[in-house]
């Protein structure tokens, strides 16, 4: 003898809606950028580890005067970012930054 058991589930639509109405109006407004970034998000961004953006980028000297425009310079402890500067930064330096190449390119 089968024993079943019915979870029963309600969706709450007008806050499913209410949601989903927050995140695309966060999105067509930034473009999900946002104003200012940490380490983490710029980790995540990345998908490179803490130790190598500050090697390769944050602390190194072929990047330091943007660095000085984008950064805080680690000001208060806490490394902090202009968002929409830093990833105008990361795309010009894509390939250079990613081994494509081995000179940096400037645009």
């Amino acid at each position: 003898m089968s024993t079943q058991s019915a979870i029963r589930v309600t969706i709450d639509d007008q806050y499913i809606y209410q949601l989903v109405e927050e995140k695309v109006k966060s999105v067509l407004n930034d473009n999900g950028v946002g104003c200012w970034w940490d380490l983490k998000r710029l980790e995540a961004e990345t998908c490179r580890k803490r130790d190598w953006l500050i090697e390769n980028i944050l602390l190194n000297p072929e990047f330091k005067e943007e660095m000085a425009e984008i950064s805080n310079g680690r000001e208060s402890g806490r490394w902090m970012f202009r968002a929409k500067e830093m990833q105008v930064f990361l795309d010009q330096h894509f390939h250079y930054l990613n081994g494509r190449n081995a000179q940096k390119t400037i645009a």
